[in-house]
This record gives structure tokens, C-alpha cells and sequence, in this order.
């Protein structure tokens, strides 16, 4: 480094002008060394329950008595004439009493029938 003042002192150039120092310069010599920086990314798992339609049908069911229609019995057939008609010992307990005849289902409609 350069001595501010006389610096040649043995007297060859005596009148030259004192140097000019100028500011110091900063010369850089840039290292990088790795650093690690956190980044979070949350997550949030969300198990999701969709509903899916489908038809499902259910059929309710009841049951009418209606009345049908009056027929004519036919000669020799019917209540108390011994022919395949509602009168005579039967099936079951009976109907419903002396309207039809007696104790069951006569002969023509039950027992006979489905042998």
C-alpha cells in the first residue's frame, strides 16, 4: 500500500504532486450456501358420503268384497236339491248359516272337487 506524503524521499523528483487516494472499493467474492425454507402445505382428507337415488317400489295391496251378479240356479241344482250347490255336508265349518243351506260347502265347491 502507498504511503501518503514523501514517499520518495532520496530526492530525484521532489516536485511531483502528492497522490490522490481514492475511496475503497469493495471487491465481492459471492459464495451461496444452501438454506432451507420451510413451505406447509395443509390438507385436509374429507371423505364425503353422496346419497344416490334409485327407484324401489312397494305395492300395498287390500282386498273388496263386492256383490257379483244374480244367477238363476238351474233346475235341480242349488240349496237343498242334493247337486253340486252350496247346501249338504261340505267343507269347513259352514258359511254362514241357514241362508246357504247348512253346515259347509256342499259337494260341487269343496270336498268332491279338489280330490
Amino acid at each position: 500500500m502507498m504511503q501518503q506524503g514523501n514517499w520518495h524521499q532520496g530526492g530525484c523528483h521532489r516536485n511531483q504532486v502528492q497522490p490522490v487516494v481514492c475511496p475503497t472499493q469493495y471487491r465481492f467474492h459471492n459464495e451461496f450456501v444452501p438454506q432451507e425454507v420451510p413451505f406447509i402445505h395443509p390438507i385436509v382428507n374429507v371423505n364425503r358420503i353422496n346419497t344416490v337415488q334409485f327407484p324401489r317400489h312397494f305395492y300395498t295391496e287390500t282386498t273388496q268384497n263386492v256383490p257379483g251378479e244374480t244367477l238363476r240356479a238351474r233346475p235341480g241344482f242349488g240349496p237343498g236339491m242334493g247337486g253340486p250347490g252350496f247346501g249338504g255336508p261340505g267343507y269347513g265349518p259352514g258359511f254362514g248359516g241357514p241362508g246357504f243351506g247348512g253346515p259347509g260347502f256342499g259337494p260341487g265347491f269343496g270336498r268332491n272337487r279338489w280330490r
